[in-house]
């Protein structure tokens, strides 16, 4: 019989983690890639940065990066159970304007806002 009191968060059983699990903590390793960040060119090299410059560069043109941004960032809220109320939702749309090092700094703090608060951090 398995011990329920000793499943991390992630896993699906005691025995078998999650597969995208961290092996250290439990929770998922996405929670992992926002990391306090230092400089610019450390924001630039995001996985979720790259991606939007990936997706901008199949479609290049004028206001065409907004929409990745701002999809960054909507996930970034959706990660940390935030729900956007209409406002909210143009806000993040606004800023999904700025350059995407800024929108990953937004992104970066809210994620790692909420994991402080469910570790107990805050």
């Amino acid at each position: 019989m398995i011990d329920h009191a000793f499943i991390r968060p992630g896993q699906v059983a005691a025995e078998r983690p999650a597969p995208d699990a961290c092996m250290r903590c439990g929770h998922p390793e996405a929670e992992h890639t926002w990391p306090p960040l230092e400089t610019e060119k450390q924001a630039r090299g995001l996985p979720e940065v790259r991606a939007a410059w990936a997706a901008f560069d199949a479609n290049p043109g004028a206001g065409r990066m907004a929409p990745h941004l701002a999809r960054m960032l909507t996930d970034a809220c959706e990660a940390a159970g935030v729900t956007l109320g209409a406002y909210d939702q143009r806000i993040v749309t606004w800023l999904g304007g700025w350059e995407p090092a800024t929108c990953a700094v937004f992104a970066g703090l809210i994620r790692r806002a909420y994991a402080a608060g469910r570790d107990g951090a805050i």
